[in-house]
């Protein structure tokens, strides 16, 4: 769970959308709705303007695995497919209704050129994404799964409303049947 809002602020985009041409449109995606399949040719990154999603690809054995979860204000994209145009392995799923906005590679070219100022906004979102996906994927290696199920409590108490447990198990790296043992006791 990463805002972007910080570092791109929706009504300038929509603003910067008329007065660029830049042709953004939108999507609503319903819940259940996978909106992006392995496989599929990711063109665009998307904002969400409204709703909760999850990212998740398979394992070897074909089990889902989150990868991440996504509210208002995030931007996502299947970094592989949309920046390397390599064969993309994600799966965006909307766990409620959501509202995105589509940016083409070329759209969002055009408005870094009428708003070049806007890169160093993007590097900085960019850092701080990958920072916090670092310390995730650290996390797995240097906190118990109970230390980590607590700071996911803590730092995003309404994803335990929003998502199944199943999905969280497999986000912090646990089964469902661990995250049960440790739900009881706490």
């Amino acid at each position: 769970m990463f805002s972007s809002k910080l570092y791109i602020d929706i009504e300038k985009l929509i603003k910067w959308n008329l007065e660029f041409g830049l042709g953004l449109r939108n999507k609503s995606v319903k819940k259940g709705e996978i909106f992006l399949k392995e496989g599929q040719r990711c063109k665009h990154l998307y904002y969400l303007l409204s709703g909760f999603t999850r990212v998740y690809y398979l394992d070897l054995e074909g089990n889902e695995i989150t990868h991440w979860f996504c509210a208002k204000d995030a931007i996502i994209t299947s970094p592989f497919s949309y920046v390397k145009d390599e064969r993309n392995i994600l799966f965006f799923e909307a766990l409620e209704d959501t509202e995105l906005i589509l940016i083409s590679a070329k759209q969002l070219d055009k408005l870094l050129h009428y708003k070049p100022e806007l890169s160093e906004a993007l590097r900085e979102m960019n850092a701080e994404f990958a920072m916090v996906l670092s310390r995730r994927v650290m996390s797995l290696h240097t906190q118990t799964a109970e230390e980590r199920y607590l700071n996911l409590m803590k730092e995003h108490p309404l994803l335990f409303q929003k998502a199944k447990l199943s999905h969280i198990a497999s986000f912090l790296g646990i089964t469902q049947q661990s995250l049960s043992r440790i739900r009881k006791n706490l």
